[in-house]
């Protein structure tokens, strides 16, 4: 046991709880405070009409909140910022985007990674179909939202796990709104430039509110539809390769070589549809029912096709001095005259999401002013994608003399591949193309590979809880909060997949042809358009499901002679391959979570001078079972494939049920203090321990192994791999302390400065060592809780709304905030692992806009410094910097009626990932830019 760590987490619990019976005993020994000072400021009530509104009543709930909180308002019914909720969200001061085909996806609050944020809808936690905690905010609609809060430091009364933040996304409310009917609707065409496609939009909005004010009901639906298109290059990582260039056994040359370089190009449809109903009821002041239902289907497919040259982690060169060329740091930049397979791939994606919410509340307000609150719901988000994909491999196979020459050229954007130009004859002419005629011959075409896959992923979550709300009079202390819950949440993964005996059934190293009518001509119009480099523009993608046909039929020639003619080692006929897919028990986990706990907080004010402070303490305690189920498997034996070298074939035992069940509990204390040191400036402090739960895909019972041999020392020993979960990983716990100072100029204008430390016990790392099971060499890969890191940041932000210029330039304002992140920890790397901080990186945002007359314009731009993307013991990789500029525009034609436009990435920005070094790239992806026209109607 470390007993060290251990006191000092006891210390710090013993720390806050003291705090919290100090503050009790303070209360009960001082007189109460006359009830005409519980109201020392009257909340300014804003109705929201337009960005400039909803930017002046962000800093009024700013500067009212208890705690350390930024905020995003839609600007009108159904009306947000963006279509995208993570697009908005980027631009609150801390805060960066994980993109998906472009478009915002995931969010990371100051520096830490999705997995560290809590993402709730009406305060209830949104479920995830991929086994994160992390919410996609890809499946919803921003049209059923009235409102983001982002809460950055803790409080007892918000929910548990989340280390980075917790967000809370807000649904429209009937009751909240006028009475009558009332509604909006819009419909838009979004132009994607790199896939030439246009494709419609629409959303609607209604909301019903009786003139008694008792009774209201709301309605939204959203569908948006996108075809979109991505330009991919990719290296698969770099390693080192010995080289023996004279063949004289010694291989004297050591450098670091791309496994593969891969060009491709991704078409993808998106189609997702989503809807809300909210109904309320308050038959008096004192008591209001609501039942709200959430729904949404986001389905996408995708094609991916590229050419790939994949010279793996096995093969040598021979082919004399001088074909292989280093740079200072080691990294390949020329590679000549070496054999490897020019292969042509092609694997389809299909992700049918769909994510629903039930969920009722009660409030029964006392004539005391208390509040009893009750809130049940269930949701759940499935993934049907098992055994919906398919991913294989063609091509053809080169000779040392008829191979590629691999280069990294100075200046270019990406590395480049070219191969030997031949006349008439046939005879090598001496120069060398990026797009030779024959990389288009489907008569070359031959089989490697295929498979077909996917998973079925299931995350449901029940939650009940109940909150109580007392307001008092004993001397600082103003209210009480107190509260009880419990939830459930259960993730299961259903790997569904053809078996390893029939994917291998086709590997012949490109041994045996295939039809010609199976492939076919890929020529991408403008492909990676913009890029440096000399790379293939056109090349063969096969048709997957006349693949499979074939391989199926009793037409498939293997090594020469049709399969279902061959016979096994003991003579028996080998029947034809059958590529139905089944369930893969051995790699489908699944984690049962129940918590239940309670809360108890303390609302405080009082006076210190001539200056107002208030703020609040409290504990929230959480217990924890985990229990994590699945499959286990022994190795019998691993044996070459003797159609192709780069794969083995394992044997194993039946697999058998496996269950690990634990339990913990965390006590978690928060304390937050503002201190009004004028009427337009504050001073925040903020003090508290929480919990991130690790990821619900590193908890569950499964190993998987990988056959595919490498030597990874240079020294002709061979190794698999084995990876899998670990279900006795402890959660993250963290201490936290933030200070914020903060100035609001105006209603409309605001400064601000926060500094944040979080002290991380329990981070869980990658860790590697070489093993032997069952007689073979393996390099194991799980992941442990062994690393205590430090971060800190320091966010600096400004809004200024010139509205006290003449006339039109009233209507101008901006935006600015930038984020300073620090650890020394966010890479260290060890014998037997690595710490690498996920998005740990600087973030900055400028947004400049205008309102006046009926006229909105907005251009923003978010930035974001090179991120860490993960660590190995020998190496770090790396996303590089990335900076986007957005722009919107609506003029109001009538008062109900108005016209807009968007465009996304103006620059045409392309990611892209590293390896160590910013020559040695992993990853290239251009999504080209986006426009959208559309005309919105109120009534």
């Amino acid at each position: 046991m470390n007993y060290s760590k251990t006191i000092k987490k006891n210390s710090k619990r013993l720390f806050c709880l003291s705090f919290l019976s100090i503050c009790i005993s303070n209360a009960l020994a001082q007189e109460q405070l006359d009830s005409s000072d519980e109201n020392l400021n009257d909340i300014e009530v804003i109705e929201v009409n337009g960005y400039t509104d909803s930017v002046k009543k962000s800093i009024l709930s700013k500067k009212a909140a208890d705690s350390i909180i930024d905020t995003i308002e839609a600007e009108d019914l159904g009306k947000f910022p963006d279509t995208n909720i993570a697009e908005s969200l980027q631009r609150v001061t801390g805060i960066s985007i994980d993109r998906n085909g472009g478009e915002g996806s995931k969010v990371s609050v100051r520096g830490l990674g999705p997995e560290f944020s809590v993402t709730t809808f009406n305060n209830r936690v949104l479920p995830n179909p991929d086994g994160t905690r992390s919410f996609s905010y890809d499946i919803l609609a921003s049209e059923m939202v009235s409102g983001v809060d982002v809460f950055k430091t803790s409080k007892a009364e918000l929910y548990d796990g989340g280390i980075g933040g917790v967000i809370n996304v807000r649904s429209l409310k009937p009751l909240n709104l006028e009475q009558g009917i009332t509604g909006a609707a819009s419909v838009k065409a979004m132009h994607d430039e790199l896939s030439g496609e246009t494709d419609p939009q629409y959303s609607a909005v209604t909301s019903y509110k009786n003139d008694s004010g008792t009774f209201g009901v709301s309605a939204s639906f959203a569908s948006h539809q996108r075809t979109a298109r991505a330009d991919y290059m990719g290296t698969g990582g770099w390693g080192e390769v010995r080289f023996d260039l004279d063949s004289n056994g010694a291989r004297e040359l050591v450098a670091l070589t791309p496994s593969y370089v891969d060009y491709g190009v991704e078409e993808v449809d998106r189609d997702r549809n989503s809807g809300m109903v909210v109904v309320q009821f308050a038959p008096n002041d004192d008591i209001t029912f609501t039942v709200d239902g959430l729904y949404s289907q986001y389905d996408t497919y995708s094609n991916y096709n590229s050419f790939t040259h994949y010279w793996g982690g096995i093969n040598t060169n021979h082919a004399g001095p001088g074909s292989v060329k280093i740079d200072e740091e080691g990294t390949m930049v020329y590679w000549a005259g070496h054999a490897a397979p020019s292969e042509m791939v092609h694997s389809t994606g299909h992700r049918p999401t769909e994510t629903y919410m039930l969920g009722f509340n009660v409030e029964k307000y006392f004539d005391d002013g208390a509040l009893l609150s009750f809130d049940i719901s269930h949701a759940k988000s499935q993934n049907t994608a098992g055994g919906t994909q398919s991913f294989a491999v063609s091509g053809f196979r080169n000779t040392t003399e008829s191979s590629s020459i691999f280069e990294i050229r100075p200046g270019d954007t990406i590395p480049s591949i070219t191969f030997p130009a031949y006349d008439e004859n046939g005879i090598p002419t001496g120069e060398y193309v990026s797009s030779p005629s024959y990389l288009t011959d489907n008569s070359l075409l031959a089989n490697h590979f295929m498979v077909v896959e996917g998973d079925d992923n299931e995350d449901t979550i029940n939650d009940v809880k109940v909150d109580w709300f007392k307001p008092l009079e004993l001397g600082p202390i103003v209210a009480v909060k107190a509260g009880a819950f419990g939830n459930e949440r259960e993730f299961q993964r259903t790997r569904i997949r053809s078996a390893d005996e029939v994917n291998n059934g086709t590997s012949t190293g490109f041994g045996d042809d295939i039809p010609d009518h199976i492939g076919s001509i890929i020529k991408p119009s403008d492909f990676l358009s913009g890029v440096s480099g000399s790379f293939p523009m056109a090349w063969l993608q096969t048709d997957n499901e006349a693949l499979r046909a074939y391989y199926e039929s009793d037409e498939f020639i293997k090594n020469g002679e049709y399969y279902n003619q061959r016979v096994d080692e003991n003579g028996n006929p080998i029947p034809n391959l059958d590529y139905t897919p089944a369930v893969e028990l051995a790699n489908s986990p699944g984690v049962k979570e129940r918590n239940i706990g309670a809360y108890v907080q303390l609302d405080l004010e009082g006076e210190l001078g001539t200056m107002l402070w208030s703020g609040n303490v409290g504990v929230r305690y959480v217990e924890t079972k985990q229990t994590s189920t699945g499959w286990g498997e022994e190795i019998i034996s691993i044996t070459p494939n003797p159609d192709d070298p780069t794969v083995s074939i394992m044997e194993t035992t039946d697999p058998s049920p496996r269950e690990v069940v634990r339990t913990y509990d965390e006590v978690l204390p928060s304390m937050n203090l503002k201190l009004e040191t004028t009427d337009n400036t504050d001073i925040r402090l903020s003090i508290s321990e929480t919990i991130t739960r690790p990821e619900l895909w590193r908890i569950g019972v499964d190993t998987g192994y990988n056959t595919r041999p490498s030597d990874p020392d240079g020294e002709g020993i061979m190794y698999f791999g084995v990876s899998g979960g670990n279900p006795y990983l402890k959660p993250y716990t963290a201490l936290s302390l933030d200070l914020a100072a903060n100035w609001y100029i105006n209603d409309s204008s605001y400064l601000g400065i926060t500094y944040m430390k979080k002290d991380i016990d329990d981070f869980i790392v990658n860790t590697t060592q070489k093993v032997v099971i069952n007689g073979y060499n393996f390099i194991s890969s799980q992941d442990d809780n062994l690393e205590n890191i430090t971060i800190s940041s320091v966010e600096v932000a400004a809004n200024f709304i010139f509205d006290f210029l003449p006339g039109a330039f009233s209507g101008l304002g901006t935006q600015i905030n930038y984020t300073f992140v620090d650890s020394a920890d966010s890479y260290v790397t060890t014998e037997f692992y690595s710490v690498g901080i996920d998005g740990f990186s600087d973030t900055g945002n400028f947004i400049l806009f205008y309102e006046y007359g009926g006229l909105e314009l907005r251009a923003s731009y978010n930035w974001r410094d090179k991120t860490i993307s993960g660590a190995s013991q020998t190496d770090s990789y790396w996303n590089t910097a990335y900076g986007q500029w957005d722009a919107s525009a609506s003029y109001d034609i009538t008062e109900n009626i108005s016209i807009f436009a968007e465009g996304v990435n103006l620059t045409e920005e392309a990611t892209a990932g590293y390896q160590g070094s910013a020559n040695r790239l992993t990853n290239y992806a251009y999504y080209g830019r986006r426009f959208s026209l559309g005309v919105r109607a109120e009534f």
